[in-house]
């Protein structure tokens, strides 16, 4: 009988070596694998070499600090006003204050390096030429126009993209498609209702033949339409969770956080509520935000 306890005892400790090694060669890698995804895809996608992308890493509360005392009153007064403040078309002029083009120039010049200052000029360029919508949407819908900044930037690579200078579409905003139109096998425009402030659907080759996004008149009526989407059930959620200047909890954390600034949070609120598909959409856009310190943005629509 002894020989047949050795045979046991022999199978047991190659089972068990084997599940040892198993667990360091395949367990271990996985779990460092999915507890460092998002750090692992942001070095091969690039984020990581973005200067703030560390410091958000370590301590995220930008954006929040002026909330405190300095703006307390202009933000309770402006949330308390639920009607419509953007009844002109013009913002009044004001100096800008608090976000300036040559001090965040100056400043992003010292820190990126030349991969990004390529495009740093047309980022800037983009957010002085669209500011004006997106202060006056945030008066009038209370979303935050460095939401609506961040979100132009990178849906259309600052303005570059067909569907922005053909479309004058900023957002991505697809046409509706009619009930049923995928009935007969064949798809045409007159299957897709533009909204009402859009004049036509376009379709773009290398997206589904069955999608078309609208095209507006100008860009003005496209920062209108992203309002209106974003005020419906699937994300007007956030209007009411997120105000701007405070620090709030997110179900899934960012940056490896789960209480962060407004923004941040409406950043992983539009990914979670399927915006977008990409899965670093909320990292993107709060790293634009960060990097080109668009919050400051609000706070001046807020005083305006």
């Amino acid at each position: 009988m002894q020989p047949q306890t050795d045979q046991n005892g022999g199978c047991l400790q190659a089972f068990g070596r084997g599940s040892l090694i198993a667990i360091l060669v395949v367990a271990i890698p996985c779990f460092l694998v999915l507890r460092y995804r998002t750090e692992i895809e942001a070095k091969i996608s690039g984020l990581s070499e973005m200067p703030v992308f560390q410091e958000l890493s370590n301590n995220f509360k930008t954006g929040a600090d002026l909330a405190g005392s300095t703006f307390a009153a202009e933000l309770r007064a402006f949330y308390a006003d639920s009607m419509l403040r953007a009844s002109s078309e013009i913002l009044p002029k004001r100096k800008a204050t608090y976000w300036r083009r040559d001090r965040v120039e100056a400043q992003l010049k010292e820190k990126l390096g030349r991969r990004y200052q390529a495009g740093m000029g047309r980022y800037l360029d983009y957010v002085e030429r669209y500011r004006d919508f997106a202060e006056l949407e945030m008066r009038r819908s209370k979303i935050p126009a460095s939401i609506t900044l961040a979100q132009g930037i990178l849906e259309t690579n600052a303005g570059q993209s067909i569907l922005a200078t053909k479309g004058n579409n900023h957002f991505g905003i697809k046409c509706r498609a009619r009930p049923g139109f995928r009935r007969d096998g064949v798809i045409n425009d007159q299957d897709f209702d533009p909204h009402s402030l859009a004049i036509d659907c376009m379709q773009m080759h290398d997206d589904y033949a069955w999608d078309r996004f609208e095209v507006y008149p100008s860009a003005r009526e496209s920062f209108r339409r992203h309002s209106l989407l974003l005020q419906d059930r699937r994300y007007g959620w956030m209007l009411r969770e997120y105000e701007v200047g405070g620090i709030y909890p997110i179900k899934k954390t960012i940056f490896g956080h789960d209480r962060v600034p407004y923004y941040a949070a409406w950043c992983v609120g539009l990914k979670q509520s399927g915006y977008a598909t990409a899965r670093l959409y909320a990292e993107k856009l709060t790293l634009i935000i960060e990097t080109y310190q668009l919050w400051k943005i609000d706070y001046e629509a807020v005083i305006r």
